[in-house]
């Protein structure tokens, strides 16, 4: 993993969220990282993955979104792709992950709490 990527995870304010911020690509090499940031932390009610400082996705990546929408057992309204740029969102659209996950374009008001 070079030195541009990491995975972060913090609570929202009610405890009820977790926020997965992604910064560099999201990748095979992004694996473990990814993972341990939602496993290591107490489940939650809803989910957000913030795509904001994401330089892109591959197909690992989109495994890893799959994954985390299974652990997680929670419907789509409450599984969020959130700041989303544009091109990624085209990425997720063809993807059909839009019928798995609410996702929210840069710009858009996240509702994460």
């Amino acid at each position: 993993m070079n030195d541009y990527s990491s995975v972060n995870a913090r609570l929202t304010a009610n405890n009820k969220g977790l926020v997965i911020d992604v910064v560099g690509r999201l990748g095979l090499e992004m694996h473990r990282q990814f993972r341990h940031s939602y496993e290591s932390s107490p489940r939650c009610e809803r989910y957000a993955v913030n795509l904001q400082r994401c330089a892109g996705i591959d197909s690992s990546g989109l495994g890893m979104l799959l994954i985390l929408k299974d652990y997680a057992s929670v419907s789509k309204g409450n599984m969020l792709i959130v700041n989303c740029p544009s091109r990624l969102g085209k990425l997720l659209g063809l993807a059909k992950f839009d019928h798995l996950f609410t996702i929210q374009s840069v710009g858009e008001a996240a509702t994460i709490e």
